[in-house]
């Protein structure tokens, strides 16, 4: 009892602790899912041991559940699976796609599939094709869910990222699609549904600017905004990407590319800029971040 109540206590004073990680390492040369409380450094375990190559994972909000991309046969499927579940009993493979994000209610999966967006029960069942986009764009850069009903996700022609690329919503009862209400790609909504990130690439001359924006759901509020290098031999971490929300939506998770190194890791920042953890320093590429309770 003592320890229980010292443990817990311990949680409440640690300024960011005793929740989880589950990230992407491509230590083999396929991505393994790992899992890790978020001390620092990461003492990950594997989260399944598969021989296959996965990726992108998205815990589901009560943190029970784990929807995440397999290469099968040269074929990116989405997969389901109960995060404590060893032997693979519960795992399932949904459909044909990449990026799965969990609704807030866990009762729905929306991914990507062939520059359209779709959504799919866990158990597999009412495939239903969600976005539309007229000729010559795409909806291949990034979506989530905005609120239970909504969708929020990147259109755009893909020519220049940044400029040609911005944010829609789309209703899911009624299908009515608005936008493109900012700039930006690769949104993320916080676990409170309270926060939005996205990202902006922008070309200018031989550099690219990349911007990591934060605002307040639904009003778009600004929050703050991070800047980050683009391209090799920085001098500070640079190509950030995969961002995600710890399990607190206290801190930003993100991969990069560490000063003089070649291969990303993970790391965490909060929200103003300040207090930046590098969460990983095994020395090869660690991917796709997901904080989960």
């Amino acid at each position: 009892m003592k320890k229980s109540l010292v443990f817990m206590l311990a949680c409440l004073l640690a300024t960011w602790g005793c929740a989880s990680i589950v990230y992407v390492s491509q230590e083999t040369g396929k991505g393994q899912l790992m899992t890790a409380t978020d001390d620092v450094p990461l003492q990950p375990t594997a989260l399944y041991v598969t021989a296959f190559d996965d990726s992108m994972p998205d815990v589901s909000h009560d943190g029970n559940w784990v929807a995440f991309k397999r290469v099968v046969g040269g074929f990116d499927r989405i997969i389901v699976r109960k995060k404590g579940d060893a032997a693979g009993t519960t795992e399932r493979d949904l459909a044909q796609g990449l990026r799965p994000r969990w609704s807030p209610a866990g009762d729905w999966i929306v991914f990507r599939n062939q520059g359209k967006i779709y959504r799919i029960r866990p158990d597999g069942t009412s495939l239903t094709q969600i976005t539309n986009p007229p000729a010559g764009v795409t909806d291949i850069f990034g979506h989530d869910c905005w609120n239970a009903n909504t969708l929020v996700f990147g259109r755009g022609t893909g020519s220049m990222p940044g400029q040609t690329v911005g944010l829609y919503l789309q209703d899911l009862t009624t299908a009515a699609v608005t936008g493109p209400f900012a700039a930006g790609s690769n949104p993320v909504v916080s676990h409170d549904g309270s926060l939005l990130v996205s990202e902006v690439k922008i070309p200018l001359a031989a550099m690219m600017l990349h911007y990591i924006n934060i605002n307040r759901v639904p009003t778009l509020q600004f929050v703050n905004r991070f800047s980050f290098a683009y391209g090799p031999n920085n001098l500070t971490i640079s190509n950030a990407a995969h961002f995600a929300f710890s399990a607190d939506d206290e801190r930003l998770l993100f991969s990069a590319i560490p000063p003089n190194e070649t291969k990303r890791e993970i790391y965490s920042i909060k929200f103003d800029g300040s207090d930046m953890k590098r969460l990983t320093t095994n020395g090869w590429d660690d991917v796709y971040p997901d904080g989960y309770k």
